[in-house]
């Protein structure tokens, strides 16, 4: 697994902060050229082609700038990470339309049908990558990276990027973070520069997931991060007295792209990643997480939850878990939060906001912690068809062996 640690650029004097972002702005200059010609242009390669226009999307790992004659101060070493940067963004971006088109052809060879394939590609819109705020990717061709005992505990030299640029050495000092990654992982050869932040990675050894403890059910919210079946819940609050909702509050007062918003979103990551850290692993095995997709996807939904992120307590989840040896199970999420966890009966009046009081047997619980037990248990799969037909108005228990309406089974059609 790779980890990362990020590093500023503030103990550098003016001269070499200046340099450095010029480089910097050079380099996402010349990207956007390449970008720009690759998108535009038809690439012709060992008998393949990149032709976005045309819908052939194989992208070569690398293309020579020598015949692009770009007017540039940039080394060629530099300008070898810059051509190998970008196809790499543009492989991102054409990956999905990629299979797509291959799984296209594969059908139609084996005289599958394919209408509902040719029209998802049809309406799939393909969006040119921004390269406008990119880090440059340098490998060790262009940077050396020197610990010291003296002032600083490394410098990172970028080198051979330039004839007018020279050589700029950037000092560097360790925090926490990165003097646990140094001790348990291996450092990788390649670095991300941008004009205040160096990030520094590390290759730490994959871990077999636990074979001895319980599997528990993980619900996300925005009151508490994360509620755990067990019990175990992330603090509602830090220190200074900041809760994810009140984060969430002060993101939703500020402008969109200005300097208070993006510190608002880095409040809400951090408040996040350090709630997460706080739960207890230790007699857990697998952790079921409830897996939202589309959240609130063409409605209506009111400002604060709109800027609730729960991919962001989704990606740190998954981090912790792998260090700590955590296997983690996506669970559907479809009506688990409307489910009595005692008596199996589903109604959408079961819950009111943090409260759940079943309409059936009466039991009084907090919704988070309900939801959590639900995700631990294996549930027969509802259907697209079936939830097209709202059956949680009424309400219906939904149990393992299947789904009844007081006492009598009934059955949804599959199409």
């Amino acid at each position: 697994m790779i980890r990362t640690s990020k590093h500023t650029i503030k103990f550098a004097n003016k001269n070499k902060q200046t340099k450095l972002k010029g480089f910097i702005a050079e380099y996402r200059r010349v990207a956007a050229i390449i970008l720009d010609h690759l998108w535009n242009n038809p690439y012709h390669y060992n008998n393949r082609v990149l032709d976005v226009s045309n819908q052939s999307y194989d992208c070569p790992s690398f293309i020579s700038t020598t015949n692009l004659d770009i007017p540039t101060t940039l080394s060629a070493r530099a300008l070898k990470c810059c051509s190998t940067q970008v196809c790499s963004a543009i492989k991102a971006a054409l990956e999905k339309p990629r299979k797509r088109q291959y799984m296209l052809s594969k059908l139609t060879q084996e005289g599958k049908p394919v209408i509902k394939l040719q029209k998802a590609i049809s309406k799939q819109k393909i969006v040119k990558p921004d390269l406008s705020s990119m880090k440059a990717e340098l490998n060790s061709i262009c940077c050396d990276y020197q610990t010291t005992t003296k002032h600083y505990d490394a410098f990172l030299q970028l080198k051979s990027i330039g004839k007018t640029l020279g050589k700029i050495r950037i000092p560097i000092k360790n925090h926490r973070h990165s003097n646990k990654l140094q001790t348990n992982g291996k450092m990788l050869a390649s670095f991300l520069v941008s004009n205040t932040m160096i990030d520094i990675r590390y290759e730490l050894p994959n871990k077999k997931p636990k074979t001895k403890g319980t599997i528990v059910g993980a619900d996300q919210g925005l009151k508490d991060v994360l509620t755990l079946s067990n019990g175990n819940t992330t603090p509602k609050q830090d220190l200074h007295g900041h809760t994810l909702e009140s984060i969430t509050r002060k993101l939703t007062r500020k402008t969109k792209g200005s300097k208070a918003f993006s510190k608002a979103q880095e409040h809400r990551k951090n408040f996040i990643h350090w709630s997460i850290n706080q739960l207890n692993f230790s007699n857990i095995k697998q952790i079921n997480l409830e897996k939202i997709t589309n959240i609130n996807y063409r409605k209506k939904t009111s400002r604060l939850m709109s800027h609730w992120c729960n991919t962001l307590i989704r990606d740190k989840l998954l981090k912790k878990c792998e260090e700590q040896e955590v296997l983690v199970k996506l669970q559907p999420s479809v009506y688990r939060s409307q489910r009595c966890f005692s008596c199996g009966w589903v109604q959408k009046a079961n819950r009111k906001s943090k409260q759940f009081q079943c309409k059936k047997c009466g039991r009084v619980s907090d919704a988070d912690l309900n939801a959590a037990k639900n995700l631990v248990l294996e549930l027969p799969k509802i259907s697209f068809t079936m939830r097209n037909q709202k059956p949680n108005l009424k309400g219906f228990f939904w149990r393992s062996k299947g789904f009844s309406l007081d006492g009598e089974d009934f059955t949804v059609p599959l199409s």
